[in-house]
This record gives structure tokens, C-alpha cells and sequence, in this order.
């Protein structure tokens, strides 16, 4: 009986997912200039309705949902929590102040009843992918759309899904592989080697890649073109360590003559920047991550604060460091917090939350170049982001920034990689996290700065609501149910 009764906790949370997708695909979306598209009519079997997907308007603004999807709860996976809380994890953010959300994850020890683990990680990632699953079955089964607004949208969701596996794999490591909108297979569903789902991501990506056009249909890069998912699939390679491959993608979206490094630093976070490759928008709404890492003023302590480590890392001259930071001084003492985004509130939006931006794609070649031999090249790519982050010459300081050797031994090459990583992508997307981590250098730089770090805690907890409702999702080492 008790495991019948969990069986229909896990059936009835779904079926609350499949209603929640009713009210996605019903509710009006804005994008770029704020244009409003078709409003989907409400319907209680919406979800298996032909109607949804019978033409191209309603599909689109389908998956136009699935963007605001992304974007609905403050500080989720995809709207701010990543940097935030994996920072936290990491060696670049700490809370000044004790407080009840920042302390398990700055501390390590992350219980696996977490709320945040639960709801904003695991919670969002899945059902996020459940509405990417039913708008990819209904695209499939569509007889009426157009061919080249099909293509584009299932290549759209598919690289929005991609996304979402992508995370959840990195923070909790094998994760149930769920690819259709199947009740009762999905609610017991067992984990699935990481390695699998690696797999199925390049073929999604793959076939993303191949269906979406390079050109961006919506303003301010809003919805992924093909450069948006062979930028995120050069990262699968990348973590995959199939240098090869990460290059060819790295290089493809670096040639591709669409995106350019901004010169100037302040302009690299805005919404009109001509590094982005992607940006999701929200309307009326600048981002979650300025929100909570700006302080309401300049005499407060900030909520949050960059390491000592972090910003002792920048070398002299280092602009990402004075155009990316800020400080506050209280109590005679300085904190300094991240300062990329810089538009704390307003309606007016400015700023938008980049989810993937040319600087990686030189950091992603450089290290498969590095790893592949080619030393020269890789450096090349580290100095033209040192080029743009350079501060003019001054008396005190006559050499800014150098750029780095070209005659650099392949061990100091990737250190160099590693550093650049640190100072260019840091507090993004959960960036140094994961970089601390699959390169193995989690527990040596993390147990010299944490006394109570635990090699266990690269992986978070498996949420424990799952595990007690569905028995087959074991628990990740080293935490208690």
C-alpha cells in the first residue's frame, strides 16, 4: 500500500505539471519589443489537443511559453540560482551575514530535504523538460504546420531541453533520462548513467543544429538560432573531453562573423551586446541575478560578497575586475560583490540574463587547442580576451595585462586557461563550479578554503521528496534519506 501511495504522489505531481502546461500555452507572451503573440484558448486536454499545434501562431507562441517558462521563478536553475547558489559552492561567493538559503550551500553541507535542491533545481529543471516534451510530441505529430516553422521550433525545444539536462547532470550527476510525457514511466524512472545522457544531448544538439537557421527570429537574440545550440554543444564536448570536437563547434560560432567582443567592458552585460549569442528576456523585468547581488545601497552590507581568492586572482591592470566588481565599505571594511549586471530594478529593461556568450567560445577552443598540443593557438585565443580586458598604460601601472607567452609549456597553458575561466566567467551560470570539478580540483582547492569540505559534496543531494516517492531514484553518496 505505501508504495501504491507514493506511486500516486508522483503521478499526481506530473499530472499537476500537465496542467500547468495548459495555463503556459494559454497565457499571452511577450518578446524583444514586447509584441504580443497569439493567446492559445484554454482547454482542459490542452496538452493532447491537435489544436495546440495546428497552426504556425499557436505553435510558436507554444514554445515562446516554454522561453517564459524558463524565466518564471526567481533564482530557479535558469533564472539566477545557478550563479547564485553554485557560487556559493565554489571558492567565489560567501554571505557576509549568517542567512537560512546561502549557508548549507556556502558551508557544503546541503541537507537533502533542501528546498532549493528540491524546488528551484530539480523541480523546475523537470518540469521545464516535461513542457519540452509534450511541445515535441505535439510538434512531431502536427500534419498542418509549415515545414520550416516545425523545424525551427522543435529545434528550439530541443536545445532548450538539452539545457536543462545539461545542468541537472552536472549538479547531481546520473539523473533520470526523461524524453516523453509518459505518466507512469516518468514517475519511476531510475537514474540514468550520466554518460548516456551526454550522449543523447550531442544528438539532440546535432539535430538542432541542423534544423535551426543561423538568422535569430525575435529581437535582442531572444530565441536560439544554430550557433546557440553549437555553443552549447561545444561545451558538452568540452566537459566531455572530446577536444576535437569542442573546437570545430568553438570555432564554427567564432568565425561565424555574427558576434564580436564588445571593447568596452560596461557594454558586455547589456541587452544590446554584441557578444551575446543568447539571452532569455523577461518583460518589464531587468534580472533576477542584479536583483539580489546589487545592495538596495551603498552603506549596506551586501547580502553577498566576493572571496578574497577571486579577487586576488586579477592581475594588475585587469579591468574585469574594476568594470565587473563594486565594493561597499561599512564599518570600515570592504566588500566587494559581483557587478556585471548593473540595473538592480526598473521596469525599463537594460539587461537581460545571458545564457551563453562568445568570451566562452574562445575559452572552450583555447583549452581543446592546449589539450590537442597546440599551444600557440590556444594562447592566441586567451590574449585576445586579455586584449579586450586591458586598461591603458598609466604611470603606476606600465604594463597592464600582458599577453602571455607563446613559448608557454603545455602545463602552464592550462593553468592560464583555468585562471582566464576564473576571472572572465566567474559568478555566471555555475561556470567555476563545474570547472573546479571536472578537472579535479575540487577537493584541493576547496578543502584548503572550507575546513569542513567533503569530497561528496561536488555532487548535490538527490531532493528527498523523490527518493521517498519514487524507490528506484537512489540517493547520491555521503547523504542520508
Amino acid at each position: 500500500m505505501k508504495f501504491k501511495n507514493r506511486k500516486k504522489l508522483q503521478l499526481h505531481s506530473i499530472v499537476v505539471s500537465a496542467l500547468a502546461i495548459v495555463l503556459l500555452l494559454s497565457s499571452s507572451v511577450f518578446f524583444g519589443a514586447c509584441k504580443k503573440l497569439v493567446d492559445v484558448p484554454k482547454s482542459s486536454n490542452l496538452v493532447l489537443s491537435k489544436d495546440v499545434f495546428a497552426t504556425n501562431e499557436k505553435a510558436t507562441s507554444a514554445v515562446l511559453g516554454l522561453y517564459n517558462k524558463m524565466v518564471a521563478l526567481n533564482l530557479s536553475m535558469s533564472n539566477g540560482g545557478l550563479t547564485i547558489y553554485s557560487a556559493l559552492s565554489a571558492d567565489e561567493l560567501y554571505n557576509p551575514a549568517p542567512h537560512t538559503n546561502y549557508d548549507p550551500f556556502s558551508l557544503n553541507n546541503i541537507p537533502s530535504n533542501n528546498g532549493i535542491i528540491y524546488n528551484n533545481f530539480w523541480n523546475t529543471g523537470y518540469k521545464n523538460i516535461y513542457h519540452a516534451n509534450a511541445i515535441l510530441e505535439g510538434l512531431n505529430n502536427s500534419t498542418t504546420l509549415n515545414n520550416v516553422v516545425k523545424n525551427q521550433l522543435i529545434g528550439e525545444t530541443l536545445v532548450i531541453r538539452a539545457l536543462y539536462l545539461f545542468y541537472l547532470t552536472n549538479l547531481y550527476g546520473d539523473v533520470p533520462l526523461v524524453m516523453t510525457t509518459n505518466f507512469e514511466r516518468n514517475a519511476l524512472m531510475a537514474r540514468t548513467a550520466k554518460e548516456v545522457v551526454t550522449e543523447q544531448l550531442i544528438t539532440d544538439l546535432k539535430t538542432a543544429i541542423e534544423l535551426l537557421p543561423s538568422a535569430y527570429a525575435s529581437a535582442l537574440r531572444a530565441r536560439v538560432n544554430s550557433f546557440t545550440a553549437r555553443s552549447l554543444l561545444a561545451r558538452v564536448y568540452l566537459y566531455k573531453r572530446d577536444w576535437n570536437n569542442a573546437e570545430i563547434e568553438s570555432t564554427g560560432v567564432i568565425s561565424s562573423g555574427i558576434y564580436s567582443l564588445e571593447s568596452e567592458l560596461n557594454k558586455t552585460f547589456t541587452s544590446s551586446s554584441k557578444e551575446t549569442i543568447w539571452q532569455v528576456v523577461r518583460e518589464n523585468l531587468n534580472t533576477a541575478e542584479a536583483a539580489v547581488l546589487i545592495p538596495v545601497s551603498a552603506t549596506v552590507l551586501p547580502g553577498l560578497a566576493l572571496r578574497e581568492n577571486l579577487l586576488n586572482s586579477f592581475e594588475l591592470g585587469d579591468q574585469r575586475k574594476s568594470r565587473w566588481t563594486a565594493v561597499n565599505i561599512v564599518n570600515n571594511q570592504r566588500y566587494y560583490y559581483p557587478y556585471k549586471y548593473k540595473i538592480r530594478s526598473g521596469s525599463t529593461v537594460g539587461e537581460c540574463l545571458i545564457v551563453f556568450r562568445l568570451a566562452e567560445q574562445y575559452l572552450i577552443r583555447a583549452e581543446a587547442r592546449a589539450e590537442q598540443g597546440d599551444l600557440r593557438g590556444a594562447v592566441l585565443d586567451l590574449n585576445i580576451l586579455r586584449t579586450r580586458s586591458r586598461a591603458p598604460v598609466t604611470a603606476e601601472i606600465s604594463n597592464p595585462l600582458p599577453d602571455l607567452s607563446l613559448d608557454l609549456v603545455k602545463s602552464s597553458v592550462l593553468d592560464a586557461v583555468y585562471k582566464e575561466r576564473s576571472n572572465e566567467l566567474f559568478c555566471e551560470w555555475g561556470h567555476r563550479w563545474f570547472d573546479l570539478k571536472r578537472t579535479a580540483m575540487a577537493n584541493a582547492v576547496l578543502s584548503k578554503l572550507k575546513p569542513t569540505w567533503k569530497a561528496y559534496a561536488q555532487l548535490y543531494p538527490i531532493p528527498f521528496e523523490e527518493t521517498q516517492i519514487n524507490i528506484f531514484l537512489t540517493q547520491n553518496s555521503g547523504y542520508a534519506n
